[in-house]
Order: C-alpha cells, then structure tokens, then sequence
C-alpha cells in the first residue's frame, strides 16, 4: 500500500470526514524530512569541526607535543672600530721637527719618534730622533754599496742603538756578549730607500754584535 492509499483510507475513517489533499501532506512529508536530514548533517559537521579543534589541542596519547620554539637570530660580533695607535709626544718634539721638516714620513721605532730631514751640506741627510732624553738630529753620508745599515746613535743611560738602513733590510737584533739577542723595531720606506730602526736591550749590558738580517732571514751585514 503507497502513502495515497493510506492517506485515503484514514480520510473514509475520520467522523466527521475531513477533505485531505494528499499530494500536500506527501511534499510536506517530504520537506520535514529534508529539514531533518539537514539538520542532522549540520550536527554531524559543528561535531567533526569540534572533534578536529579538540585533536589540534589535545592530541591523543601516543602523539608528542609539539612546542614552536623561536630560535634566536645570531647577530654578527661587534667589529671594534679601527683608530690610529697614538704616537707618544716628546717634549721638544714639535719644535724639533719644525726646525727639521721631515723628508718623508715620521717613524715610531719605539721608544723613539723618528724621520730623515735635510742637511745643508750636500750629498748628507740628518737622522732626527725624539725619545724620553729630548731630541736631536744628526748628518750622516749616504749608506756605501755594500753596507745595509749603520749605527747613527746611542742614547744616554738606557739600553738603545739606533740607525739608518736601506729597503732591504727587514730586521735588526742585537746580541750581548753573554749571548742574549734583542730583535730591534724597524720601519722601512721611511725616505727614498731608506729605513729607520732602533734596539732596546736590558740597560748596563754589553752590546758584542749587531746582527743585520734580509727579507728571507739572511745575514747581510754584522757590525761589531
């Protein structure tokens, strides 16, 4: 039996009789079912969105929580800015240098300050030095063919030579007569050629031999 027969056996029931429009009752049938299904599929998908919420917290058992954490960004070492070391300052140094102008550049050899300047006399050049004992200048001829370096001075009461040397030289040391060396400070290209070096050694000892050495550590020169 379809739902039209039923619908018509219940309307010849009914006292009094009523007019039924089945065709009515069945699409409203049809529409409270629809309503129905979609509200049971509304239900079902507010029930699967809070199931996924509730998975994304809580995650079951056997998972391990997973914890963002920021890394920190590594940041480049503070680069320490780069400034001239100061040159110590002598008293009579400006002075001295104004009297003497340098003839190319001012070398620190600690412990001295140190330049070549012009002389009045030809074919000679001053060596001028400023250190704790005051300044001075003194000429000194061109270096010969086969000498590198030369002695020009010693200061007084502490343990220091000084002197000129050409471009090949590249180290100074001196050696006492107990057998100590000192390696001294040297500055080349200081003029045209030449170089400028000074050694300090423990004061009171005995200087034997200073020992003149090249770019590879070759003796060139001994001077006694």
């Amino acid at each position: 039996m379809d739902v039209k027969q039923v619908f018509d056996s219940l309307a010849r029931q009914e006292q009094p009789p009523i007019a039924v429009d089945v065709s009515q009752a069945i699409a409203a049938g049809h529409a409270m079912r629809r309503r129905q299904r979609a509200a049971v599929a509304g239900i079902s998908a507010v029930a699967v969105a809070a199931a996924l919420v509730a998975w994304t917290v809580h995650p079951w058992s056997g998972q391990r929580d997973i914890v963002a954490v920021a890394a920190p960004v590594p940041t480049a070492p503070a680069v320490p800015s780069a400034t001239a070391t100061p040159r110590p300052t002598y008293k009579g140094f400006a002075s001295l240098k104004k009297k003497f102008p340098p003839k190319g550049k001012i070398a620190s050899v600690p412990p001295l300050l140190m330049w070549v300047s012009d002389a009045p006399s030809k074919n000679e050049l001053f060596l001028c030095e400023s250190g704790p004992n005051g300044g001075s200048c003194s000429g000194f001829p061109p270096l010969a063919a086969k000498e590198f370096a030369r002695p020009q001075g010693k200061l007084r009461g502490v343990g220091v030579w000084f002197g000129v040397a050409k471009d090949d030289v590249h180290g100074v040391t001196v050696i006492t007569k107990d057998g100590r060396k000192f390696p001294g400070s040297l500055t080349r290209g200081v003029a045209a050629g030449l170089g400028l070096w000074a050694v300090e050694y423990p004061s009171g000892a005995e200087v034997r031999t200073i020992v003149v050495t090249g770019a590879r550590g070759e003796t060139l020169q001994r001077i006694a």
